[in-house]
C-alpha cells in the first residue's frame, strides 16, 4: 500500500503537560516541548460533559482545547482474591492520579487552563417535553498554568 505525505498530517509545536491530582487539588509537574500532529484540538465550542484543557492567549481567550482523558479518575479496579471472579471497580473517597495531555501551541498561547465542562441542568418550571431537550453545558476553569518561556513558539514578531 503506498504512503503519500499528503495523507500525513504535519508535526506542530505542541506541550505534554503531566498533571498531578490529590482530591480537589491540581499541580502542574512537566511541561515538555515536542513536534508532532496534534488531532482533535479544536474543540473550543464543544459541550461535552468532561475534562479539557485550553492553551489561552494573554487576555484568555481560548486558541486551542483538548479533552483530558483519564482526568480525575474518581473510582479504582479492584482484582479478586480467587481465580476467575470478576474485577469490580469502587468509587475511591479521596480519588489521586495523574494524567497526560499534549496541546498544540501558537505563538500567543501564554497559559493552559484546566476546564471542567458539566451537563446544564433544565429550568425547574420545564414541562416534560422541556426536559427530554438537552440544557446548555456549563463550563468551569478549574486552574490555569503559565507556559514556561521554552515552550513557546518563537514568533517572528511581538514579545514572548
Amino acid at each position: 500500500m503506498p504512503t503519500s505525505s499528503a495523507t500525513q498530517l504535519p508535526p506542530h509545536k505542541a506541550v505534554r503537560l503531566i498533571f498531578e491530582y490529590e482530591g480537589d487539588t491540581v499541580r502542574l509537574i512537566s511541561q515538555q516541548d515536542v513536534e508532532m500532529a496534534v488531532t482533535g484540538f479544536d474543540m473550543s465550542g464543544v459541550d461535552h460533559p468532561g475534562y479539557y484543557v485550553d492553551a489561552r492567549d494573554t487576555a484568555g481567550a481560548t486558541l486551542a482545547r483538548v479533552a483530558a482523558h483519564g482526568a480525575f479518575v474518581t473510582s479504582a479496579e479492584v482484582f479478586p482474591e480467587q481465580s476467575g471472579e470478576p474485577i469490580t471497580r469502587i468509587d475511591v473517597p479521596a480519588p489521586k492520579g495523574a494524567f497526560t495531555v499534549v496541546v498544540p501551541v501558537a505563538d500567543s498561547a501564554r497559559h493552559v487552563t484546566l476546564v471542567k465542562v458539566a451537563p446544564g441542568a433544565p429550568p425547574a418550571t420545564a414541562g416534560a417535553g422541556a426536559a427530554a431537550r438537552a440544557a446548555p453545558a456549563v463550563a468551569s476553569d478549574i486552574a490555569s498554568f503559565p507556559l514556561a518561556a521554552e515552550v513557546r513558539p518563537k514568533g517572528t514578531g511581538g514579545t514572548p
